[in-house]
């Protein structure tokens, strides 16, 4: 949704505020601005690609009117709606059609779709990614769990990954009993903390309190399977996240100077291309070299395995009625304040 039925774009400094605020539409925007860079690239390749795009204006029956307006004939694929309604309508449309539809942001739905493909990994893949690397290089370190009581699924998951571990209790504030926690914490072995929680001010108090206990004598470090904006939060302070080797799954990598990253700041005036928009042109540029390759998305699947690109990788599997699921991932971990992916052995 570029949300143009509420875009003034004749008021500049209107707009410009409109963008910055309106999550739906910066994510938009920035997808779509990556996009287009895809298909640059793409045409240099000497592939052709005939694309409409279309607002969906974020409203269920603006959808279903460009869905009974525009002809799905001859379509290859459609990319989007963000909108979960919104790509489920998509979907039901292109279904009879068999168009493939990819969602940008979504790693599931609760409709069943054999013609999606979820662009996301969902969080089981990314938990099992985390866990069954620690697993493997687990020596005998001492596991603490903190996990708020809307994370009982990753709190399980560890427990079998890891029996021995201990639960650390949470106060009704959803602040750390601190008594109870330290005497937990190993003098003789490394503490490894997974700390489960969606909640910004737990996250900033719990990694406070583990970079404050994080000594010659003790150490620790902190770990996450479920990565979310409390993580990124404004009141945890990523010093004491470095300091505490913090590590966590996730369907994202830190970008890196590229041919993409220097073709989006030709494209748009030296401008630094944002996560939506690497992720605009991984998704798009993934899609087209696929359908170059065999010009139906469903039969390429089956024979092109892992692809990666700037900040995002691909591996979709096809679960029967229910669709396509990517099940590509990164660990990444905070190491001298800078953000890197966890190379084998790192742990």
């Amino acid at each position: 949704p570029f949300r143009l039925d509420r875009i003034n774009l004749n008021d500049r400094k209107k707009t410009a505020t409109q963008i910055e605020t309106r999550r739906d539409v910066s994510l938009s925007l920035g997808f779509y601005s990556g996009a287009l860079v895809a298909l640059d690239s793409i045409k240099k390749l000497g592939i052709s690609v005939d694309v409409k795009t279309l607002d969906t204006e974020l409203n269920q029956t603006k959808v279903k009117e460009i869905l009974s307006r525009e002809s799905l004939l001859g379509v290859n694929a459609i990319i989007g709606p963000v909108s979960s309604t919104a790509l489920n309508e998509v979907a039901v449309q292109a279904a009879p059609k068999n168009i493939p539809v990819i969602s940008p942001i979504a790693s599931n739905s609760s409709y069943s779709h054999g013609n999606v493909f979820f662009s996301v990994p969902t969080d089981e893949v990314l938990r099992l990614k985390m866990l069954s690397y620690l697993e493997k290089t687990y020596t005998d370190q001492n596991i603490i769990i903190i996990a708020d009581s809307t994370h009982q699924v990753a709190k399980d998951s560890i427990m079998a990954k890891f029996p021995s571990a201990q639960i650390a209790k949470i106060n009704d504030n959803k602040s750390l009993h601190l008594n109870r926690f330290l005497v937990k914490l190993s003098e003789t072995k490394e503490n490894w903390v997974f700390v489960e929680t969606n909640q910004p001010n737990m996250v900033a108090s719990v990694s406070s309190i583990l970079n404050s206990t994080n000594a010659d004598k003790t150490v620790v470090r902190m770990f996450t399977t479920n990565f979310n904006n409390a993580f990124e939060s404004d009141v945890v302070s990523n010093t004491h996240l470095s300091n505490l080797k913090f590590a966590y799954p996730s369907f994202y990598r830190e970008i890196k100077e590229d041919a993409f990253t220097k073709a989006y700041r030709k494209k748009y005036n030296d401008l630094k291309p944002d996560r939506y928009a690497v992720r605009g042109f991984d998704v798009t540029f993934d899609i087209l070299l696929k359908l170059a390759h065999k010009n139906n998305l469903f039969e390429t699947s089956k024979i092109i395995g892992l692809t990666e690109y700037t900040g995002n990788s691909f591996n979709y599997f096809n679960n029967l009625s229910s669709g396509y699921y990517n099940r590509a991932s990164y660990l990444m971990e905070y190491d001298g304040l800078r953000i890197k992916e966890i190379q084998l052995n790192d742990l």
